[in-house]
């Protein structure tokens, strides 16, 4: 089946087409978790040849989980929810024996991930792995997946408009019917559980006790992109692709109303939408990274007036936003910071809402409540003055503040050198010591180093400690000790006892020793080993092993760090001037080797034919013989060869003489004749 294109609506769409701020920002899908408090965020990002997951705690903003799936495999939806854990999920521990033994189910959050191949995968944050997966029911991506609060049901649709009925518990299939209509993408399931929402390019409102479509909603023109509940699941909203209303309709099973309640507009197109679970409240995010909110998004003006004509009583059937959401950067009041996904909490006594804002490397968290704390009256307008935040891992406001602390350097007295009267006083004549003996010559020239330590200029401690260091070896330790000695390296701030460990260049041995560190000694030792960097370039190849290997296990702690970017900005630093000379290097080796082709070219073409075949000749030719009877033979084989080539040349000459006679003869006898 191919994609149906459909054209965009000009009363409803702004752009024909938009990039949000999630996409922006390298965001696949993005969900907060269903609880009221929001605790936990899920994001989806691109890899070289997979999808990542990564799980932030959004009160201290740190990375709590993170998966990558398999090679090659996509992940089309996300969704959070619960699973009973009866010990089956858990490692074979006693814990875990005694809940199985007992049949205590406790609820374990979990997410749902659809895959492109048509299987689910549920992902247990308390366990960091997939804990079931559910297949052999679709074959087609899935699009959507809902499952009920105690965790024991599931719903699935596909590209194939296929909802499957999935028994959590068991992993399995229970029941699958065709959707009504083609190209069902989205579902929701409501509050009590007792009622489905399917969308596509419309809604189909099903009862699952009977299985019979209950209402048919139709209003959008494009593809629906997210449905939501009320907490009474007596409303449902709905909004769609390129579009820039949110529909509110009537999902009350005890009527046959199915056209819109109202629509909510906003100035640019709608990405996400949330219904507050106390309040009758709705939040959208726009593309362009604003909220706008409906503190009661069912009511409208006609609902409340009895006169008035159909002109007036559509034009009150939509409403804009009642308080409307900004973020601003510092830099910049006209930079607006995008706002990356909302929810309603509960926080500060209700009326606020949770925010992520920022990147998708990591995201910045934050409550703002939308009502005044005395009056309780909703704030039209909400501006918010934040720090901008990329995806780079260092900014340009460290690196200038870096580089302003590397050339400012602070005036020390003792390496100052004064030059007085005392130091031209020619000295007296003093008769030879033994110390003196020791010292270099006056009339003997003084050595680059000698010169370079009277300025000043080299350090003589770092002399005098590299000759004591050479005087002290330390054995390198093995591969099973690595780990205990650069702990105590690092602990005890040996620097002899870091280097022997250092001095270990196997990637395998590496990754296991930093694997195993404690995480408290992953700064002191990535500092070390920039500073080994930067002093000698030459030990980059032994040295970048150690640090590629620290980046890339330790990725997830080294992201919580907060003074990381400052602590990286030297080494970033070094590695672009490093690669700044590496263009002119390649321009310089692709020149030398045009010059040495030309001189090749030339040698060759000055050498004759049988200077040729006299240099393809091997000069020493091995010939290996078992045995030294065989070499006699050979000798003797050779020796009888040369004989033979003698005694032929010998008959070859007396043939040639013969024949002179023989023309000397004739010729006299023709002389005679005449």
């Amino acid at each position: 089946m191919g994609k149906v294109t459909h054209k965009r609506n000009p009363d409803t769409s702004t752009v024909e087409t938009s990039a949000n701020a999630s996409e922006n920002a390298g965001i696949v899908i993005s969900a907060f978790d269903n609880s009221t408090t929001a605790d936990h965020f899920a994001l989806i990002t691109h890899a070289v040849d997979r999808h990542r997951l990564r799980i932030f705690n959004v009160r201290s903003g740190t990375v709590s989980n993170d998966y990558s799936a398999l090679e090659k495999e996509k992940i089309t939806c996300l969704t959070w929810g619960y699973m009973k854990d009866t010990g089956d999920l858990q490692a074979n521990t006693v814990q875990a024996f005694k809940k199985k033994k007992s049949g205590i189910a406790s609820l374990s959050r979990v997410i749902a991930l659809g895959m492109q191949s048509g299987s689910i995968a549920m992902y247990s944050l308390s366990h960091g792995a997939i804990v079931k997966k559910l297949a052999g029911s679709h074959t087609t991506p899935i699009t959507d997946f809902v499952m009920n609060k105690d965790g024991s049901k599931g719903y699935s649709v596909a590209e194939d408009s296929v909802i499957v009925e999935w028994d959590l518990e068991e992993g399995k299939e229970t029941f699958k019917w065709k959707a009504d209509a083609k190209n069902v993408r989205k579902l929701k399931l409501s509050h009590d559980e007792k009622k489905l929402a399917t969308a596509g390019h419309t809604i189909t409102l099903w009862d699952l006790e009977t299985r019979n479509v209950i209402k048919k909603f139709t209003g959008h023109a494009s593809a629906i992109k997210e449905l939501s509940f009320s907490h009474q699941d007596d409303v449902l909203v709905s909004n769609a692709e390129d579009d820039r209303y949110v529909n509110v309709w009537d999902a009350q099973s005890t009527n046959t109303n199915s056209n819109n309640l109202t629509a909510l507009t906003l100035e640019t197109n709608v990405s996400h939408i949330d219904f507050s679970s106390t309040e009758p409240s709705v939040l959208a995010v726009t593309d362009d990274g604003l909220v706008g909110i409906w503190e009661n998004a069912s009511l409208t003006s006609a609902q409340t007036s009895n006169t008035g004509n159909r002109r007036k009583m559509m034009r009150s059937m939509t409403k804009e936003a009642d308080a409307n959401i900004k973020i601003v950067s510092t830099t910049s009041e006209d930079t607006v910071i995008p706002i990356l996904a909302a929810k309603f909490v509960t926080d500060n006594g209700g009326k606020s809402i949770m925010i992520a804002r920022g990147s998708s490397v990591k995201p910045s968290f934050e409550v703002v409540k939308y009502a005044n704390e005395e009056t309780g009256a909703i704030l039209s307008d909400i501006t918010l003055t934040r720090q901008p935040i990329t995806n780079y891992l260092i900014d340009t406001a460290s690196i200038a503040a870096n580089n302003l602390r590397t050339t400012r350097k602070a005036y020390d007295e003792s390496t100052v050198t004064v030059v007085g009267n005392t130091d031209f006083a020619i000295k007296g004549p003093t008769m030879a010591s033994n110390e003196d003996e020791e010292q270099v010559d006056e009339n003997t020239e003084l050595s680059i180093e000698q010169k370079l330590q009277s300025l000043d200029v080299v350090d003589t401690t770092s002399t005098k400690s590299k000759k004591s260091n050479k005087k002290k070896t330390i054995d390198t330790p093995s591969a099973g000790s690595l780990q205990t000695v650069l702990v105590q390296a690092l602990h005890s701030n040996d620097a002899g006892l870091l280097e022997a460990c250092l001095q270990h260049t196997k990637p395998d041995v590496i990754n296991n020793t930093v694997r195993r560190l404690p995480t408290e000694y992953l700064i002191p030792l990535l500092l070390e080993l920039i500073q080994k960097f930067q002093e000698k370039p030459g030990r980059a190849p032994a040295l970048l092993i150690w640090i590629k290997s620290v980046l890339l296990i330790h990725t997830a702690y080294l992201m919580t760090v907060p003074d990381l970017v400052g602590k990286l900005s030297n080494f970033y630093q070094a590695l672009d001037t490093r690669l700044g000379v590496f263009p002119k290097l390649l321009a310089l080796r692709g020149r030398l080797d045009i010059v040495q082709s030309q001189v090749n070219v030339k040698s060759y073409s000055n050498i004759n034919d049988k200077q040729l075949q006299r240099a393809q000749l091997a000069e020493n030719v091995y010939v290996e013989l078992d045995s030294d009877d065989e070499a006699e033979a050979e000798e003797d084989l050779l020796s009888m060869d040369e004989e033979e080539e003698g005694m032929s040349s010998d008959e070859d000459e007396d043939e040639d003489m013969m024949s002179e006679d023989e023309e000397s003869e004739e010729e006299e006898e023709e002389d005679e004749d005449l």
